[in-house]
């Protein structure tokens, strides 16, 4: 027995079909020779200058250009940052804490019945107010 009967595959192999090779079709040129036929060779090194350089102007103390800062700590983005990340830090303080309160709580009675109340409650009341004060000021920014 032969393993092409075991397989169940035919006795003769099929001839196999020659393919006739097609001409290759005439290329477009890619997009960047098009462009330097357009608009000329890419000059990295312009010839015209671009403009004064930021080391170039008067800098105050801080090292920064008159033009930076005018644009530093404008709006109410900046003074709203300033008190909203002390309220993420005190948040954060405060949810570290009432882990540690349900850990305790666990510890001393034996039973995580305490600490699944003190999770529900964090869920319920906590969480919401951070979201609600979090889409609060980033609308106000």
């Amino acid at each position: 027995m032969d393993y092409r009967d075991i397989l169940g595959l035919p006795k003769k192999q099929p001839k196999k079909k020659v393919v006739k090779k097609v001409a290759p079709k005439p290329t477009v040129p890619p997009i960047t020779e098009l462009l330097k036929e357009e608009f000329g060779p890419l000059n990295e090194w312009s010839e015209k200058p671009t403009g004064p350089k930021r080391w170039f102007k008067k800098m105050d103390e801080e090292g920064l250009t008159e033009f930076e800062k005018s644009q530093m700590n404008e709006g109410p983005a900046y003074e709203y940052a300033k008190v909203f990340s002390k309220f993420e830090k005190a948040y954060m303080q405060l949810q570290k804490a009432t882990d540690e309160l349900g850990s305790f709580v666990t510890k001393k009675t034996g039973e995580k019945v305490d600490q699944k109340i003190i999770e529900k409650q964090w869920k319920k009341q906590v969480i919401p107010f951070y979201k609600l004060m979090k889409s609060w000021i980033r609308g106000k920014m």
